[in-house]
Order: structure tokens, then sequence, then C-alpha cells
């Protein structure tokens, strides 16, 4: 019989490790040491690190077989099986509380010796392959985790961990931002494509900074447009004014990017504040989204608004006219809403 595993024994008796040891040698197994009391089968075992631990229960010394195994199996790693002629339930009882795993009774049976240490050893090679695919499952789960929180907030990760699912919900007043960048088009189609999304990355890296620093949500880019929240999923009173100020620290940023750049960029911002509705989207690729007329006010905005300048809407000045000096930019015509005043945000006050 052939076996690689290498076994180390813990026996106070030295006629019974003997014993021990040519039985295991005969049943194929490598002995790599033994030892009579519990501080030196640790020491051994941790220096000689062996496959698996014979452990008379009762040892010389102050440490009993029992505290021993525990040590090696929670710190090494190492299975442990209980070789003893104790068998009253107290023992037993003590011995069950360290998971070891197996026992053998002396005097004991070779073939019943040999099942249990193969067992034994099987056992443990069951267990670490479970315990690696279980850590390996944690760091994909991790992984699915920290890409959750990238595309979601906080809050919304969360209701979709503890629910599956995330519920629309209604907020009264939410201000949004829309940006984009002047004749992207022509600018895109005169640079290399991979010098195109190097810029890009680079741009929406540094607006990411700025968004969070103001405490604000990205809901999402969209080719060359990047559109922001305030006051969503967490309501807040200040919202408009988070807008605002990342909206003019966005276009500073900007402005001294194409001191130093070789591409400039020029980009319009559009801020409206008022109702909408919030939800997850998607079955296989989720996306949180908004909707409502403050969605198209503030696109519209945008889209009216002067390169270089941050447009805003009459609500929205309304909230923020005591800490922004704004500048009056005239009138919209937008469906269903009328003519709406406009105003440039010049600086913070």
């Amino acid at each position: 019989m052939v076996n690689s595993s290498s076994i180390l024994i813990a026996e106070d008796e030295n006629i019974i490790a003997k014993d021990i040891s040519k039985t295991l040698e005969r049943l194929g197994y490598s002995v790599v040491g033994s030892a009579r009391t519990g501080k030196d089968i640790i020491e051994k075992a941790t220096t000689l690190k062996p496959d698996l631990v014979l452990m008379d229960i009762v040892l010389n010394g102050e440490m009993s077989g029992i505290e021993a195994a525990e040590k090696i199996m929670k710190t090494l790693g190492i299975p442990v099986i209980y070789l003893t002629a104790l068998a009253d339930d107290e023992t037993l009882q003590r011995a069950k509380i360290t998971e070891p795993f197996g026992y053998v009774l002396k005097p004991f049976d070779e073939r019943i010796l040999y099942s249990s240490i193969e067992m034994g050893l099987y056992k443990h090679k069951i267990n670490k392959e479970l315990k690696l695919r279980t850590e390996e499952l944690e760091i994909e789960r991790n992984k699915s985790l920290q890409l959750l929180h990238n595309i979601f907030p906080s809050e919304i990760v969360k209701e979709l961990k503890d629910n599956g699912s995330i519920k629309p919900r209604e907020f009264n007043s939410v201000t949004l931002l829309f940006t984009d960048f002047q004749d992207f088009t022509s600018i895109a189609s005169n640079m290399h494509p991979q010098q195109l999304v190097s810029e890009l990355n680079d741009i929406f890296k540094n607006f990411d900074s700025i968004i969070e620093k103001n405490d604000l949500e990205k809901l999402k880019t969209m080719g060359d447009s990047y559109i922001v929240a305030g006051g969503l999923p967490n309501e807040s009173e200040d919202h408009a004014i988070k807008v605002a100020s990342a909206a003019l620290e966005m276009q500073n940023y900007l402005k001294k990017r194409n001191q130093v750049s070789e591409h400039k960029w020029e980009m319009r911002a559009g801020i409206h504040t008022g109702h909408v509705v919030a939800g997850v989207v998607g079955k296989n690729k989720y996306t949180y989204e908004v909707w409502g007329n403050t969605v198209n006010i503030a696109g519209r905005m945008e889209r009216s608004g002067k390169p270089g300048e941050v447009n805003i809407t009459s609500k929205t000045y309304n909230l923020i006219k005591d800490c922004f000096k704004c500048e009056f930019y005239g009138e919209v015509e937008i469906v269903g809403n009328g003519k709406l005043e406009m105003y440039l945000i010049r600086s913070k006050l």
C-alpha cells in the first residue's frame, strides 16, 4: 500500500506511539514525528506542516489534546483525528465541540484507523476546496457589488440587494443638469477613435470627482452628454445650490484644461428644478432613469444655452439667487410649458 500523506502523532506513551508509527508506515503513510505534550505537538505541527495529526485526548503537561487540537485546526488548518481510550460522554462532548475529522478508540483496529485517516484527509480536501470556492465567490460578489455601486446610488444598491427589485419613486423637487459639447460631431470626425475616447474619459473622470465632492448623483453619460441629479435618491433642501456649484466647477475645469490641452472643448450646461419619477429599468443591464417634464426642460436649457456658460430656468434661479450672481438671458418657448425665462450663472456670491 502506497500513500504520500504525512502524519504527526501526539501520544504521551512512547510504546503506543511507536506501535502507531509502525502501523502507519505499514499502511503506506509517512510519519514525520511524534510528541508527548500539547505545546510540543503545536510546535512540531507548525514546523513540519503534516497532512494530518493523530491526537491523543490525554497528553502530558498542562495542555490537553483537545486544546492542542483546537489550536492546530484553527491556526494551522491541519485536520486532526482523535486517538483515545477515553470514551465517556463528557470527554466526547468536549472533543466534538472542536469539530475533529474523526475518532479512533484504543486499542485500535488497523482497518478502522486506515479508513478514519482516509476519510479525514478526504473531508479536509473537500473543505479546502469549498473554502477556496467560497472565497472566489465572495470576490466575484464584491466585484459585482462594486460595479453596482459604480452604476447606482448606494441606497438603490441596498434596495436591489434586499428586495431584488426597485420600486419607482416620485420626487417633488429635484435639480437636473444636462451637459453637451459644442460641435462634438465635427471634433469627433477629425479625431482618432482611441484619442477621442481618451479625451472623453479624462474629462468625465474629472466631472465624476466634482459630482462626488458636491454629493450629487451622476445618472448617465450618453455619447458626449453628461447628466447629473441633485435631491435624489436622498432628498435635500440645497440640491439646486449643489448642482449649480458643480456646473460652474465643470465649466471652470474645462476652461483651465483648454489652456494646456491640444484639443479645446466648449460645453453647454442646462439646469432645471422640478418633479420627476425615478426608477430602475432593464432585465440584464439595469439603468437608473428619471422621467417627467423636468427632464425635458433641463435638456432644453442645455440646448438653448451658450458654450462655456450654465443656463438655468427661473425656477432654479429663485432657489439659488441668494448664493449666485446670475444674469437674465431671455425667454424660450417650450411646447406644453409656454415661455420660460432663462438665466446664466456668472459666479458665486
